[in-house]
């Protein structure tokens, strides 16, 4: 989808994290936005900045963990907007620290939004696109979706989940007109669950570094124009250890054990109170 301008999205998890950041990349393309996240998550702000650069901005509270609230979420946003030519699917959450912490409503919650959530959006939204021969879908992954991670097994686990949704339906529709991509960022400042605890984390190396989230922005504008499969964003050089997961995953999680990686997992872990 060359042209930008002038097409719809819907974009979830708005109101916080990257979700300002990508809807920002998206206007500035010239794209109209329906914009949601959760009541306690407002995007007033949000939407009043972006309807000044010259593109309809609408936005609605919503639960994405129930299902009758992602059906008329997609209403609302063909309402608001037109058919949807683009879906951004933001939203998540995220139980860090020991798999041992991890409650059962925690495991529901999080498989709910992160991956359930993910796959009923794109069963809505589908049959327009193709039915109109034009559409996107951006699922937000991360590098826990392409590599082992100590201390994010859930939210790795879930994640592992919307890579391999993206690449099947990629693979199941790939003579049709719609695209479908992850984006796979490492750890990014500022916001989301690691910007939140930064400063408490870093008081020793990170062994991927960190991302500004205007990069995720860019990569999903990216990811649309030129319909790829996935980008992953990290300062540092990681492709080698997703390419040796894929056929060694023994020896990519012994590397993931090592010291230099634990002792940063272990920090992050300990900030959370999950250790």
């Amino acid at each position: 989808m060359k042209e930008l301008r002038g097409r719809t999205a819907l974009v979830t998890g708005a109101g916080g994290g990257l979700g300002g950041y990508i809807a920002r990349a998206l206007a500035a393309q010239g794209v109209d936005l329906a914009l949601t996240d959760l009541p306690e998550a407002p995007v007033d702000g949000l939407a009043a900045e972006l309807g000044n650069r010259g593109v309809t901005v609408e936005h609605v509270p919503g639960d994405l963990s129930d299902a009758e609230e992602r059906r008329r979420l997609v209403g609302w946003a063909e309402e608001a907007l037109g058919p949807l030519d683009i879906l951004v699917n933001n939203a998540g959450l995220e139980f860090g620290g020991s798999f041992l912490h991890s409650s059962p409503d925690e495991l529901e919650a999080i498989v709910g939004v992160n991956l359930i959530a993910v796959m009923d959006l794109i069963r809505l939204v589908l049959p327009g696109m193709l039915e109109r021969g034009r559409g996107h879908v951006v699922n937000l992954a991360s590098l826990a979706g392409k590599t082992p991670v100590p201390y994010l097994a859930t939210y790795a686990a879930t994640k592992h989940g919307v890579v391999g949704l993206t690449h099947s339906l990629r693979a199941e529709y790939g003579p049709e007109p719609v695209g479908f991509s992850a984006i796979c960022p490492t750890f990014i400042s500022r916001v989301g669950m690691y910007g939140r605890l930064e400063a408490e984390v870093e008081t020793g190396p990170n062994p991927v570094g960190t991302l500004p989230p205007e990069r995720v922005g860019d990569a999903v504008v990216r990811a649309i124009r030129d319909n790829l499969p996935e980008v992953i964003l990290s300062r540092r050089l990681v492709r080698p250890l997703v390419s040796l997961y894929g056929v060694s995953p023994g020896l990519a999680t012994r590397l993931a054990r090592n010291r230099r990686a634990r002792d940063f997992a272990e920090r992050f872990a300990r900030a959370r109170g999950r250790l």
